[in-house]
């Protein structure tokens, strides 16, 4: 991949992160000035608001430091060789293969026994994470 396109790429998911931060900050005060927000508004554009802000600028940060330091380009550029992409993406395919069976799992048990969402969620969202590394290191080691 080259780094300039690759840049480019990270420059425009910046500003858009940037957008979506900056309109929910504006409807967050808009809201917060009218006394019109409740608690789970509150909390959705608060998340919004300084998820994606940070997000965007900091974004904007790593991508002039990496304009200016060629050995983080070359990290880059290695991140991105035919290899690096191929076991990201069998990994990628193997926890989700992971994670239907373990859905389906999930239902089939919730039919018998009364199972939380707010239980369930977290669980699997662990599940997906560490069972993607897992085969990260894995398929790392046999390819």
């Amino acid at each position: 991949m080259n780094i300039e396109k690759h840049l480019k790429n990270q420059i425009l998911f910046a500003i858009v992160y940037i957008i979506i931060g900056t309109i929910a900050l504006i409807t967050l005060v808009i809201l917060l000035v009218s006394g019109n927000i409740e608690g789970k508004l509150l909390g959705i554009f608060g998340g919004l608001t300084f998820g994606f802000l940070p997000l965007g600028i900091l974004l904007l940060v790593d991508v002039y430091r990496i304009k200016r330091n060629p050995a983080m380009q070359k990290q880059i550029e290695l991140k991105n060789e035919e290899r690096n992409i191929f076991l990201r993406d069998k990994s990628g395919n193997q926890a989700f293969s992971l994670m239907i069976i373990l859905i389906f799992g999930f239902w089939l048990l919730s039919l018998w026994v009364n199972i939380s969402s707010s239980l369930l969620f977290p669980i699997l969202l662990g599940a997906m994470s560490l069972s993607y590394l897992t085969f990260l290191g894995l398929n790392a080691r046999k390819y």
